[in-house]
């Protein structure tokens, strides 16, 4: 779990935002309550929220309402 938290932040650092959600996704199917209170993956959608220009991506905002990041 802790490999696809890594392996996101680096293919969010590349701007490869898309896949970045879709490995988060798959550590959630994983381990869905680790993923939910870890803070890479907290700190990860915040900030695609914070950075989306208009609507951010509808996985996006789903996984963040799961993860209570946002209302």
């Amino acid at each position: 779990m802790r490999h696809h938290l890594e392996v996101a932040r680096a293919l969010a650092a590349r701007n490869r935002g898309d896949e970045a959600l879709e490995i988060l996704l798959q550590a959630e199917s994983i381990a869905p309550e680790q993923i939910r209170h870890h803070t890479m993956s907290r700190e990860l959608l915040l900030r695609w929220i914070r950075n989306s220009r208009g609507q951010p991506h509808s996985n996006l905002t789903a996984l963040a309402r799961r993860l209570h990041v946002v209302a």
